[in-house]
């Protein structure tokens, strides 16, 4: 009660305003009188247009529609010929994939997050059901279902995924290339079977705006895709924009302006943007795209900290915000419309962070919660491979930095940009960034590495705020930090697994021991209160950052042990000679124990020796990776300290988790101590 009180005196006179202004329209809806209940009729419909509606019929649309000049969409829609072409030519393996994954889909075989080959019967899905859990979503109005009770509707994220319709791409890309209309064929029986499952306002897929605005831009993409097939009717499209418009009108009525404001409230923004441009013969266009435009640019303000990261401290969260930023930035440069200098500026920002926290084999340094999900799938690339979107700013703003961390192009850079796109990305000359190492204060993360080769050593440590607002996609890991060496990932992030289908297991991935953490007494540095809700958190904050010739030198704290009487310090020395020195100074005269936690990633092994520990890789134990020598400067032990190695679970991706082990220090001790550990990187050509 405490809590809810304390919610309220903090909200402002706006938020109640709006909030009341919500809560109306959901009361209107559930009694029947709310005009957003039913689907427009035919010729309800017409008279939206800024056409003649008199003279309209669903044939004369629908040839309206293929034949307009009004509305530009991506450049690769200008001459599907010479995208097809480029396609085939510079990317075979994407073809191939494409064909394969669009043959799946014909039969009812679903990728979906972390989970493959999900299948349902009789080809086509069931909308609302869950395939893992075997739950079905009730066909509620939207308001009465519960966004954390799984045990009744199963897990919404699987079920919202395939809502998305993002396959249509998959199926769109494949009709161009095979000119096949059997994927015609199956886009429009899966449109008509969503439509005839998801009446207005009815089950889960009405629940969260943004999936509603993901799945009006899925619908875009595949009208481009498909409105040549004779399978795509104008019955079909007729049908497809009382849906569209009444995803509009749900969008402006239930923006997540104080429920998420976060990827939530920019995901739903940029829908809107989508609609109001792509539709303009709607005479509430204008206002679509105003609305999504300001809240887009407002949101640059309070989302985008002062160095350019996303203020939920995710990875795979900033990803999500750079591409939204990026293509509202290609979509209004395809109008001709003035981009605003903020845009550009925290645009370019975005970028930047998604540069240092490359790693030097390709991937992106994962923190924070993952929900598996992308804005598009445009490519073949494993999803913790944020290099195209680094490809597409490389393009967008000329930089060679850019190009030198993306080092090559992707087929999402054709459909984005075209043929011109890529030509422009040949031409640009790769430039090795002139920094190794940056810090970003603002946010608190912190970029190592002893050069930009192949085979440097790498870390990205974390020393930021625990989240934004109630910190929601947290973890509690401060201070941890992951580790790169000759080319291969060490130390990893846990990753996610799930949000609410599992609780004991989303406690545990969001657990300081599934991190590169320090616990005391087995307890985590910040307590969790739910699935998106702590306790308690812990306050991280940098004491010093130093950089010369020959080294860069991190040192922070956090209060997350204060409860047990301990202060803590962390310190990460990275030396261009190749060495890390990781030193963990505690404070305290009490007894505690103490757990120094090293997750390996799956593709390496360990090995614990008399005076260090090895590791290696997995599939050649000749090729060593890193050797760690420890020492434990104290003058009272109560029991001699102990390496053991455990066993853990990673999740690469939502919904899926491999067997991997970690690394663990303990020793039980009263009193001030530092557990001191040289990382030194193994030369195997000695």
């Amino acid at each position: 009660m405490l809590g809810k009180l304390k919610k309220l005196k903090d909200r402002s006179f706006d938020e109640f305003k709006e909030r009341g202004r919500q809560e109306a329209n959901v009361f209107a809806e559930r009694f029947g009188i709310s005009r957003q209940l039913k689907l427009q009729t035919d010729m309800q419909l017409f008279q939206k247009f800024d056409l003649q509606a008199g003279k309209l019929s669903a044939d004369s649309l629908l040839k309206h529609f293929r034949t307009r000049k009004t509305a530009k969409f991506y450049a690769s829609f200008e001459n599907p010929e010479e995208t097809v072409d480029e396609l085939r030519k510079r990317f075979l393996t994407d073809e191939t994939a494409i064909i394969n994954r669009a043959d799946r889909i014909c039969e009812g075989f679903f990728d979906l997050l972390g989970y493959e080959n999900l299948r349902f019967e009789d080809k086509i899905p069931n909308w609302h059901f869950d395939p893992i859990l075997q739950k079905t979503s009730p066909k509620l109005h939207w308001s009465k279902i519960s966004l954390e009770n799984a045990a009744l509707t199963g897990d919404k994220k699987i079920i919202w995924e395939l809502n998305r319709q993002q396959y249509f791409t998959t199926l769109g890309r494949a009709f161009w290339l095979t000119k096949n209309e059997k994927y015609a064929e199956t886009f429009v029986a899966h449109l008509e079977s969503w439509f005839s499952a998801n009446p207005p306002k009815s089950g889960v897929n009405w629940l969260s705006s943004l999936e509603l605005a993901f799945r009006s831009i899925s619908w875009i993409w595949a009208f481009y895709f498909f409105k040549d097939s004779p399978q795509f009717t104008s019955q079909v499209f007729l049908q497809m924009l009382k849906y569209l418009y009444l995803h509009a009108r749900h969008l402006e009525t239930y923006l997540s302006t104080y429920f998420s404001p976060n990827t939530h409230l920019t995901g739903e923004a940029l829908g809107l943007y989508f609609l109001g441009t792509f539709l303009p013969e709607f005479k509430e266009a204008k206002r679509w795209k105003y609305l999504g435009y300001k809240i887009l640019l407002n949101a640059l303000d309070f989302q985008i900290r002062a160095d350019g990261v996303y203020c939920e401290q995710s990875s795979h969260y900033h990803r999500y915000t750079t591409d939204f930023y990026a293509n509202l930035l290609i979509l209004r440069q395809l109008e001709g419309a003035s981009i605003e200098q903020k845009h550009h500026e925290k645009l370019n920002q975005l970028l930047e962070f998604l540069l240092f926290i490359t790693d030097p084999h390709g991937e992106t340094a994962l923190f924070g919660d993952d929900d598996g999900g992308r804005f598009y799938f445009l490519d073949e690339k494993p999803i913790t491979d944020f290099r195209p979107t680094l490809a597409l700013g490389a393009v967008i703003f000329g930089r060679g930095d850019l190009k030198f961390a993306a080092k090559e192009a992707s087929a999402e850079l054709l459909w984005l940009l075209g043929v011109e796109g890529l030509q422009k990305f040949d031409e640009l000359e790769a430039l090795e960034p002139k920094e190794p190492s940056k810090a970003f204060k603002a946010s608190g993360f912190f970029a190592m590495r002893d050069s930009w080769n192949a085979d440097a050593n790498f870390l990205l440590i974390d020393c930021g705020k625990h989240g934004f607002l109630n910190c929601g996609h947290a973890h509690a890991d401060a201070l941890s930090f992951v580790l790169s060496s000759n080319g291969k990932s060490i130390f990893v992030d846990s990753g996610t697994y799930n949000y609410i289908s599992d609780l004991e297991a989303r406690q545990i991935f969001r657990s300081t021991s599934a991190h590169n953490c320090l616990t005391v007494n087995g307890e985590s540095s910040s307590i969790p209160g739910g699935a998106f809700s702590w306790k308690s958190i812990a306050n991280a904050r940098l004491l010093e950052w130093r950089e010369d010739n020959n080294f860069v030198c991190f040192r922070g704290t956090h209060d997350g042990f204060a409860r047990f009487g301990v202060g803590y310090e962390r310190e990460i020395l990275l030396t261009k000679h190749g060495s890390i020195n990781l030193t963990d100074s505690v404070r305290s005269v009490e007894l505690n124990s103490y757990e120094l936690n090293f997750i390996l990633s799956p593709h390496v092994e360990a090995e614990i020796r008399k005076d260090s520990v090895t590791v290696f890789c997995k599939k050649n134990r000749e090729h060593s990776l890193l050797t760690i020598h420890t020492k434990l400067i104290t003058e009272k032990v109560i029991n001699e300290e102990v390496w053991k190695i455990e066993n853990c679970w990673i999740s690469p991706r939502y919904g899926t988790k491999v067997e991997s082990k970690k690394l663990v220090f303990t020793v039980l001790i009263k009193g001030n101590f530092q557990i001191c550990n040289i990382f030194s990187k193994v030369d195997n050509n000695i």
